[in-house]
């Protein structure tokens, strides 16, 4: 098993459909699949002023187990192997940061077709990642 696959999942629908896509790959080429949710950091003065650090890591916790839950039930009733991680910061560079730190071979991440003008076809999110990663990118389109 020495191909890896890295998934963003965020807890929308779209999420769990590029989480099924990636399982097909994963069982085609026998990989790993490595799941990712990204919260943000609240780095900002205001929220320093008024609320610890300590109450910041635990909503982003409290964040990142909603937005991961709906794959990591899915994944259970599957029976599937995975490793869950988080990461604190710009979803992008999070991303294709976490992808060579871990030498993944692919990234498979939903697109939500929302957005303005280059969120139309794609995600802000899934765009940046398509141009800013090093590894094939699979983007799987909403189910109708």
């Amino acid at each position: 098993m020495s191909e890896k696959i890295l998934v963003a999942v965020d807890g929308s629908i779209n999420s769990v459909e590029a989480l099924k896509e990636a399982e097909r790959l994963a069982a085609a080429f026998q990989s790993k699949l490595f799941l990712v949710n990204v919260q943000p950091s609240f780095n900002m003065i205001h929220t320093k002023l008024f609320i610890s650090e300590k109450l910041i890591k635990e909503y982003q916790q409290e964040l990142f187990e909603n937005a991961t839950k709906p794959a990591v039930d899915y994944l259970k009733s599957k029976n599937i192997d995975y490793e869950l991680l988080m990461r604190i910061g710009d979803p992008v560079q999070q991303i294709c940061k976490l992808a060579k730190e871990l030498a993944v071979t692919h990234i498979v991440i939903g697109t939500r077709g929302m957005g303005p003008v280059k969120g139309v076809v794609l995600g802000s999110v899934s765009n940046g990642i398509l141009h800013e990663a090093k590894v094939p990118v699979l983007i799987v389109p909403p189910q109708k």
